[in-house]
């Protein structure tokens, strides 16, 4: 059973007013440093800081995404494994996603990365793995609409007609 990647953006409005803060902060701060081009140089800096943390920080999840793309399901599984391995142990990083990785996501890349791992196992022939942690998921994370509506379609199809 092979499906498209399920994309979900959903955005957390004060995370996008935590990285505008941040943005308002670097251009004022070289503004002042450097009168003639600080802006350019705010600009450029915050620009290269947001590229290299949205890359470095979660790139097992970068990673899981790009072998999900290409269709490799075992490769991705181990990527979203070790993504949860990280974000699991550095729980604040996640938590703090807006200031750490300039993040505007309102979904935590732990609930990701589960949500990912679930998904994968659908895609490898393990609906019942995937069961399980979409119903872990949702105790953990109650309002995740990926893992209820991937835990009732796994439901609707497993069952045999009457």
């Amino acid at each position: 059973m092979s499906a498209n990647v399920p994309i979900v953006r959903q955005v957390s409005q004060s995370a996008i007013l935590i990285i505008i803060l941040v943005w308002a902060v670097f251009i004022a701060f070289f503004t002042i440093l450097f009168q003639k081009h600080g802006i350019f140089i705010g600009v450029v800096l915050f620009s290269g800081l947001f590229i290299l943390l949205q890359q470095l920080i979660p790139s097992s999840h970068n990673k899981g995404m790009k072998a999900i793309k290409q269709k490799d399901f075992k490769a991705a599984l181990e990527h979203f494994e070790l993504s949860l391995d990280f974000f699991t142990r550095n729980a604040w990083v996640d938590k703090y996603r807006a200031l750490t990785m300039l993040s505007a996501s309102k979904m935590c890349y732990r609930e990701m990365a589960l949500c990912n791992i679930a998904f994968c196992y659908v895609q490898v022939g393990q609906a019942e793995k995937a069961k399980a942690l979409y119903e872990e998921i949702l105790k953990q994370y109650p309002d995740n609409g990926i893992a209820y509506y991937a835990l009732n379609s796994i439901n609707t199809f497993s069952n045999p007609a009457d």
